[in-house]
């Protein structure tokens, strides 16, 4: 097992890295200089501990994976300390580890993959979340979540014959609404105190078929629109097609992977928009002419990763929406 579990890292002497697999109690760190372990708590006495232990070989990246949010709180406090760090994707992390061939997994192994991660792919730094920025994808979260825990008990609803179940349950949709609304009013009001994500709301919700709820998770989950590359912009909301080719085979483009809430806000807003039948809807047009000879699902695809493209230059722009400054691009 020694070659499945032992983690060599190039460059050791010249760089440190340091993986941390951040339980709800624990955080187990492996360092890469000197091969070293150690386990700290999670809390802020553990962060006290950890920044004096990274301080004897001052890393050069941190990296931790994210846990549901275990790890927020120290990703805070390395901030702070002002220590260099990354909160990488647990699902690239595994299939390098399966890359890598180890399978087992463990705590500490976890720590050791994070490390050799870092290190092999000299990750860069990244910035803590302004504090509006981090408030609003929290209540977006939460709001996801009662909308669902919503539409769980309107479907209990339909199939309840008992009066006292009836009747509660009609009490949660009702107690659930109002937190939506109550959750909705915060969101709109940080939005609206920000001036820059004001303006970018209102050039989002310019859109056809982008509403509220796409603006806020376009801004929530897309920081960089308007400033990064487009087409990295589209891989990372999962609207690029993939090639599934072998040889002489030629299989389907398929699309997958990406931030699926991204995703899902794309498609709900590309198919309000090829709905209306308005005769300069250029969304319309633009499915229309896809769909006459290929799939639904090819169509609307080519709308989504055409609604993102087109609102990343209008924020780059500063510029609201006009049919015709988008026309020539939805023909392309």
């Amino acid at each position: 097992m020694k070659t499945q579990i032992e983690i060599q890292v190039k460059n050791q002497n010249s760089e440190t890295y340091i993986g941390v697999d951040v339980a709800k109690a624990t955080l187990d760190a492996y360092r890469t200089h000197d091969h070293a372990t150690r386990q700290f708590p999670n809390s802020k006495e553990g962060f006290k501990q950890f920044l004096k232990w990274s301080k004897e070989m001052p890393p050069t990246l941190v990296l931790c994976e994210a846990t549901g949010g275990y790890e927020k709180n120290f990703v805070i406090a390395l901030a702070n300390a002002e220590v260099p760090f990354r909160v990488a994707n647990p699902a690239r992390v595994r299939d390098f580890a399966k890359s890598h061939g180890i399978l087992a997994k463990t705590d500490k192994l976890d720590a050791k993959v994070l490390a050799k991660f870092a290190a092999e792919r000299s990750l860069e730094p990244q910035k803590l979340q302004v504090e509006t920025q981090r408030r609003l994808k929290e209540l977006i979260g939460w709001r996801r979540q009662l909308i669902k825990a919503r539409t769980m008990h309107r479907n209990q609803l339909e199939h309840a014959a008992d009066k006292m179940v009836v009747k509660e349950t009609k009490w949660l949709i009702k107690q659930l609404n109002k937190q939506i609304e109550k959750v909705e009013a915060e969101l709109d009001q940080l939005i609206d105190n920000d001036p820059q994500l004001s303006n970018f709301n209102d050039i989002l919700q310019s859109i056809p078929g982008f509403g509220p709820e796409m603006a806020r998770t376009l801004i929530v989950e897309l920081p960089d629109l308007g400033k990064g590359d487009p087409a990295k912009l589209c891989r990372l909301a999962g609207v690029v097609p993939l090639n599934g080719d072998s040889g002489k085979f030629r299989g389907k483009r398929r699309i997958y992977g990406g931030r699926g809430t991204m995703r899902t806000v794309l498609y709900m807003a590309a198919l309000s928009a090829v709905k209306c039948v308005k005769a300069d809807n250029v969304f319309r047009q633009l499915y229309l002419r896809i769909t006459a000879t290929r799939p639904h699902k090819v169509g609307m695809v080519a709308v989504m990763h055409k609604m993102l493209i087109i609102a990343h230059a209008l924020v780059k722009n500063n510029e609201k929406w006009q049919n015709k400054m988008v026309k020539k691009i939805t023909e392309n």
